[in-house]
């Protein structure tokens, strides 16, 4: 799984990085101050969990693997349904598309962010080193 890791981990960075910038550089001034604002909390969400399944491929050999299938599982849906829709409706009036829909789904993501950080508390709980 760690090679999974770094490669979600490494896309989603990039991407992150990508909109941050398109973000600061071309939307700033053609957004309204309210969705700018939600725009760059899905870049600051996405970029947080990115760093986080990063550090799962390097704390997956400490974490019984169910586990960390789990927390890479909410941690990329969280992305998803979280920033991804913000992303998407955020732009709406630039992009002209109809995403009223789109504004369902980020709880669910900020769920899956929760349950991944409970799945990593859990993982903490049942931790048992190895003493040889």
């Amino acid at each position: 799984m760690t090679r999974t890791y770094l490669i979600t981990a490494g896309i989603s960075g990039l991407i992150t990085v990508i909109l941050g910038a398109v973000g600061s550089h071309v939307m700033k001034g053609n957004l309204p101050p309210e969705e700018m604002y939600a725009f760059n909390v899905a870049v600051q969400f996405q970029m947080y969990h990115t760093l986080a399944l990063l550090g799962m491929a390097f704390a997956d050999r400490f974490i019984k693997p169910s586990f960390s299938k789990a927390i890479y599982s909410f941690f990329t849906f969280g992305i998803v349904f979280f920033s991804v829709s913000i992303y998407l409706t955020s732009t709406m009036s630039l992009t002209h598309l109809n995403l009223n829909f789109m504004h369902y789904f980020p709880p669910f993501g900020g769920i899956a962010f929760m349950l991944g950080w409970v799945m990593i508390f859990w993982s903490g709980v049942k931790y048992a080193k190895n003493k040889n």
